[in-house]
């Protein structure tokens, strides 16, 4: 992530915050996809920011370059290093699960950037990435929101294809997709229930396994 982008966040974590607060069913809906594939044992999130997807789970580390946003995850109880994810301060075979959620669309080099998540895996630990579909009426909408607002600028967004495909080429066994968000943007009324799979919903979640 650039140290522009990190910038922004620091100055502007709290409206970032109460994001998820006006958009309650957007929320919740991707929430329960991630109930779906996060696993129990010694959790870390990369790109953690305020702790708003943590929290609801057992991932008690994360990480993030934007202090600001960590002072409000230690609020919550979250363990949290100030960090890139392209250098982690951790051992090798760390974590028994890594999550990665809205992350991977603000990195240059996304490859080697989830090499060195799997290199802070255990053997068969559980690499969870959550990203908007770049095809689905939510991508397309983000696509256009950051040619418009600051906060998306530098978002590249992924085709689920995509991710599979890197999958493959980071010793990663892909295992199963979870997807929500199939109502309309640029906001949802009612909850929704995550399906299996992707190609219908905005926001889908990969599970993999990392292979011995």
């Amino acid at each position: 992530m650039s140290r522009e982008k990190v910038s922004y966040y620091d100055k502007n974590w709290q409206e970032y915050d109460d994001w998820y607060d006006t958009h309650q069913a957007i929320y919740q809906s991707e929430i329960k996809a991630l109930e779906r594939v996060i696993p129990s044992g010694r959790g870390l999130e990369i790109g953690i920011g305020t702790g708003r997807f943590s929290f609801h789970f057992s991932v008690r580390f994360g990480l993030d370059p934007s202090f600001n946003m960590l002072k409000l995850a230690m609020e919550r109880n979250i363990k949290v290093v100030q960090g890139f994810g392209e250098i982690l301060p951790f051992k090798n075979e760390s974590f028994h699960f890594i999550s990665i959620v809205f992350t991977i669309e603000l990195i240059a080099d996304p490859l080697c950037f989830l090499k060195e998540a799997v290199r802070a895996l255990k053997k068969n630990g559980t690499l969870i990435l959550g990203i908007i579909d770049r095809n689905s009426l939510w991508g397309k909408f983000y696509k256009q929101k950051s040619a418009q607002s600051k906060f998306y600028t530098g978002f590249h967004f992924f085709s689920p294809e995509e991710i599979l495909e890197i999958y493959q080429n980071i010793n990663v066994e892909f295992k199963e997709a979870y997807q929500t968000l199939y109502q309309p943007p640029p906001n949802i009324i009612d909850l929704e229930e995550p399906k299996r799979g992707f190609g219908q919903g905005g926001f889908v979640v990969f599970k993999g396994i990392k292979k011995e």
